[in-house]
Parts: C-alpha cells; structure tokens; sequence
C-alpha cells in the first residue's frame, strides 16, 4: 500500500484512487434489470477490450488513466451500462479479455457457466451447496470433505479440555453463554 500511495495509485480521497472505486475501469456498473457487472479492465489491453464492448471510439474517449476525467468517464460507463441487461452484458463479453463478469448472487454462482465448466461447487453430504476445495492442482488434489461445514462450537469443548479447562468448567461458561458449544448429530 505505501508503494502504491508514493506512485500515486492511491493518494487521494477514498473512491477516488485506481482500487477503491475511483477509476471507470474498476468499479461495478447497474445493468437494465437491476443486476450488476463487476468491470476490472485495469491493464491498456483489456481497456481497449471494455471500450469496445460498450461501443466507445479510444480515440472519442479520455485516456484510460486521467484521473481528472474519471468522474465523467464514470458517468458515461454508467449509463453505457444501464441500457442493457446483465444476459446481454454477458452476451457482449463472453469469449473477450475485457475482465468484465456479472456480480453474482449466491444462488446464482453455482449456476454460471464458468463454474459449472471447472466444478467450482459441489453438493455436501447434507444436500447443501458449497465452494469446491481450491486451488485445483493437478499434483496434489484437494479432497472433498465427508461432511458438511462445520457446526458453530464444534470443537470447542475439546480446545478448552487441551488448555486445561474441566467438563465442569466448560458446562458452567455454556450456561452463562460464555462460549457456544456445537453438538455432534446422530447421523442415523
């Protein structure tokens, strides 16, 4: 961060540097339907990629990094992206470099195309959804868990037995709601 401020990334007031809101080219953008499209187009050529996709001239438009222009720029890549919808968003920029996705609900990411295709979600013992172990290698794969997240409290009785504390101690925290202690369920 300090590098960052003494090259002039973030200097200024919050929302108003190159990763905190301040730049056009990353930021997230309100669609025709309300969703979102999360833009990070940061380095020249996925810039080009993001001006094209929104049908804006390079030559019409301010230089990517005049800081004094992006307000405007801002204003411009929002209404540019107001007029469609996020389907259609993703219509423009699916296959380019332009390092434009749809913002995504929980329910929603599961579904994508994207991790479908790298099965970045899998279906826990008890049914639910969750994130795939990450990162992917091909030397040494993470293994899926056998059993779902785990519950609030779970282990903390046995942390507190290693540290010394008694059953009796433990019983009397758990009443005065001290600590949380997670039961194991009967998996009949």
């Amino acid at each position: 961060m300090w590098t960052s401020r003494d090259l002039g990334f973030s200097n200024r007031e919050r929302g108003e540097n190159l990763l905190d809101t301040g730049a056009p080219f990353y930021e997230t953008y309100k669609t025709a339907d309300n969703k979102y499209m999360a833009v990070g187009a940061i380095e020249p050529q996925f810039y080009r990629q993001l001006l094209k996709g929104l049908g804006i001239d390079e030559d019409d438009f301010p230089d990517q990094q005049s800081q004094d222009d992006w307000p405007v720029m801002k204003r411009h890549f929002s209404r540019m992206f107001a007029k469609k919808s996020q389907a259609e968003w993703c219509q423009v920029f699916d296959g380019t470099d332009a390092c434009v996705t749809p913002v995504l609900s929980l329910d929603e990411a599961p579904q994508h195309a994207h991790n479908r295709d790298r099965q970045s979600f899998l279906t826990n013992t008890k049914g639910e959804r969750e994130p795939a172990p990450a990162p992917v290698l091909s030397r040494t794969p993470a293994k899926v868990r056998d059993m779902c997240q785990p519950v609030i409290g779970f282990d903390t009785a046995a942390v507190l037995k290693e540290i010394g504390y008694s059953d009796q101690d433990i019983k009397q925290l758990e009443n005065k709601d001290v600590i949380e202690v997670g039961y194991p369920q009967s998996h009949l």
